[in-house]
């Protein structure tokens, strides 16, 4: 008997599917080889209003918008002295450097799946992973850092514009195991 999981599929998907993926040559159920990606179209600067914006569709018909803002904000340390009245340099310095200076909490990911509210339990995941995975390796937030004064602070909005339904159900049910 087929072992039990959250998916809706019958024992002879199920045994297709270990079959097919456990074969050698990995067989897909879509044909593709084990090192090919999906195939998709990618546009990019669509959004006039937004730094930078991309429009991506996947061969499923999954597509999604991405829109980029970018803001200079003061940094906590510039507004901790200005409240003690201690003067912060507002030049920076030819030798310093922003290795380790950039923090996470200055780029926020929003993630609008449609039919689904923005605190559910899928887009907050989501946009968790992406924000984690986005500030993994640190080259990206350092890049935030301008000087002691002031960082950029990014702001990320993904929407699902067309979304293949199974798939997202299907997630939502990992994420509520």
């Amino acid at each position: 008997m087929a072992p039990y999981t959250n998916i809706p599929l019958s024992p002879a998907e199920l045994s297709y599917l270990q079959n097919s993926l456990s074969a050698s040559p990995l067989i897909r159920p879509d044909g593709r080889s084990p090192t090919q990606f999906r195939p998709l179209v990618a546009e990019a600067d669509i959004l006039p209003s937004a730094n930078g914006s991309a429009r991506v569709c996947f061969s499923d018909g999954t597509e999604a918008v991405v829109g980029v803002k970018a803001e200079v904000e003061k940094s906590r340390q510039a507004r901790q002295a200005e409240g003690e009245g201690e003067d912060v340099e507002m030049g920076e310095d030819i030798n310093a450097t922003s290795e380790g200076k950039g923090r996470n909490e200055w780029l926020e990911v929003a993630i609008d799946v449609p039919g689904l509210r923005d605190d559910d339990a899928l887009p907050v995941f989501l946009g968790a992973m992406l924000s984690e995975a986005l500030c993994a390796d640190s080259g990206l937030k350092d890049r935030l850092w301008i000087n002691a004064r002031f960082h950029w602070r990014l702001y990320v909005d993904v929407s699902a514009a067309a979304v293949k339904e199974d798939y997202f159900w299907y997630l939502e049910k990992k994420i509520a195991c």
